[in-house]
């Protein structure tokens, strides 16, 4: 099953940046991501209802906690940064790779002192890869 939530991963996120990327610059930035979670909110309140994972809807609104407030203000910092980063004439093939590898390079910091992860040999060289990678795409 976490192949398919890969894939699903994967997809979608192709999908957002040529959403995003092809959004009119003439709509109102905050216009179109008012829209855009209007209808993400009725879907899935829709799910919830329609989809029950066994957790009765109170109970599971009652464990709703700091998190989801918080992944709201990410989303809409994610959603408005990017339409905002291609409306200035950021190339759609370099967006994504360069936000999420500098993103990646944080959360290695963020692994590593908050939740005690380990770094392999191999992991270092990964990242001094990505170092490397990213210096070559930022030269013009």
């Amino acid at each position: 099953m976490q192949a398919a939530w890969l894939v699903l991963a994967i997809v979608s996120t192709f999908g957002y940046h040529l959403v995003i990327k092809l959004t009119p610059g003439a709509v109102n930035p905050l216009v179109s991501l008012a829209v855009t979670y209007a209808t993400v909110t009725v879907l899935f309140a829709a799910a919830a209802v329609l989809v029950p994972d066994g957790v009765p809807l109170r109970e599971s609104l009652r464990q709703v906690n700091w998190t989801a407030l918080a992944l709201a203000g990410t989303i809409v910092g994610l959603d408005l940064g990017f339409l905002l980063l291609y409306r200035s004439g950021f190339d759609l093939s370099l967006g994504q790779l360069v936000t999420q590898s500098v993103a990646a390079l944080m959360l290695i910091i963020v692994g590593v002192a908050a939740f005690r992860e380990r770094l392999s040999l191999a992991n270092v060289a990964g990242i001094a890869l990505c170092i490397v990678g990213l210096w070559l795409i930022s030269r013009r």
